[in-house]
This record gives structure tokens, sequence and C-alpha cells, in this order.
């Protein structure tokens, strides 16, 4: 039998075009690890890039501590509303289990 701890899953919506951007805060916000996929859908934003190009929506999966799962909502919130307003953006946090033995989270850094 394992045991598990809590964790924060975010999971990031946003255009193509954000994911340098992104990317760099969320490590700069103390991520180590995530999963990125492509994925279609519609919102308020219409998205940027050439979606015949390859460029559209990233589906960005983040397991990570409560802390750092604040600090990236709180950001992606505050960007929604300033400098990212024109791009295809919104994200969405629950709580997950891991199981103890995972070395791949250990939470914060």
């Amino acid at each position: 039998m394992f045991t598990t701890k809590n964790a924060r899953r975010v999971t990031i919506v946003m255009d193509a075009a954000l994911q340098s951007l992104m990317l760099d805060k969320i490590s700069e916000l103390g991520v180590r690890y995530y999963s990125i996929i492509k994925c279609h859908g519609q919102g308020h934003h219409a998205v940027t890039g050439d979606l015949y190009g390859g460029d559209g929506l990233l589906r960005v999966e983040i397991i990570t501590s409560n802390d750092v799962g604040a600090k990236i909502l709180d950001w992606i919130h505050a960007a929604q509303f300033a400098q990212l307003s024109q791009y295809a953006l919104f994200a969405f946090a629950d709580y997950v289990e891991v199981d103890e033995r995972d070395q791949s989270f250990r939470g914060d850094r």
C-alpha cells in the first residue's frame, strides 16, 4: 500500500504565441515539471497564430505545491487583464494526490 500527499494541479490553456513567455514565468515562480499538449477550443479571444501552420492553443499542466499554484494563478489573473488581454488565456486549479515515493514531485524549489 502507498501513501499520498496533497498537491495542486494548475491547468493553463493559452494561445501558442505565449509559450515562451509562460514557460519563463512559471519557471521563475518555482515550477520544475510540466507537460504541454496542443488543444482546440473556443473562448472570448481568437487565437493570434496561424491555425493551419500549427499555431493554436496549448494546454499546460503543472503539478506543484499550493503556494506555487497560487502564485501562478495570481500572475495569470493579473496578466489576463493587463499586458496579455488580447490573447486566449485562462487557468484553473484543482487538488490532486501524489504518491509520496514519487521523486519528480517535491513541491517548491
